[in-house]
């Protein structure tokens, strides 16, 4: 079974790696919520931020025993408990403030969409940016995970299209406190199920009804 791992690589590398994905994905959330063909012109910073990860990612054959006989890891058990419990709380809190029913009267195929997108964005902010920035410092690497993070997501409603549909820097606030936790259990945990978990019950829940995608995604 192949394993992805990240390169070594020294601060300076890690730094402009991390911050060169971070500015190309912020650059895609921007462009591709403008009509075409301006939208397209996003696929140019997307497929850059591509390269760069696959510049700094390593793949490694691991042998798996059979019986598997690695021991319970009681800890990550705890956090992905953790991690179901906030994304049914973020989820119920989100869909009580615009008076929906707290539970999904029916799950639509637009759902499924938004837990993969949500998948992807792990793997991205906390799976590559957060990890990559962690060896030069903890801290800075959750925080800057979680500011590139929130920067994406709201340069979706920056452009003349997308405006007054939301408040830019509430929704920026919010995020990035949302974001920070999530880089919080990546840590803690020292995996990214937990995060994964959250953002993947939140998304199914908020979009169980929508028949479509959302004019704020791409």
């Amino acid at each position: 079974m192949q394993t992805v791992h990240l390169r070594k690589a020294d601060r300076q590398q890690a730094v402009a790696a991390a911050v060169a994905c971070s500015g190309c994905l912020v650059l895609f959330g921007y462009l591709i919520s403008w009509p075409a063909p301006v939208k397209w012109a996003g696929l140019i910073p997307l497929l850059f931020a591509g390269y760069v990860i696959s510049r700094n990612i390593t793949f490694t054959n691991k042998r798996i025993s059979i019986p598997y006989s690695e021991p319970v890891n009681f800890l990550l058990i705890f956090y992905c408990s953790l991690g179901l419990l906030l994304g049914f709380a973020g989820a119920f809190y989100y869909r009580g403030s615009y008076a929906m029913p707290l539970w999904p009267v029916y799950f639509q195929w637009f759902s499924g969409v938004a837990v993969g997108i949500g998948l992807l964005e792990e793997l991205l902010f906390r799976g590559f940016i957060q990890t990559r920035l962690q060896a030069v410092n903890h801290r800075a690497a959750i925080l800057i995970a979680a500011l590139a993070h929130a920067a994406y997501k709201s340069s979706l409603f920056l452009p003349p299209a997308m405006a007054g549909i939301t408040s830019i820097w509430l929704f920026f606030t919010y995020s990035f406190f949302a974001f920070v936790l999530l880089g919080m259990l990546r840590y803690w945990s020292g995996s990214l199920w937990p995060p994964i978990l959250v953002h993947a019950v939140f998304d199914l829940l908020v979009y169980a009804e929508n028949t479509e995608a959302p004019v704020w995604v791409w």
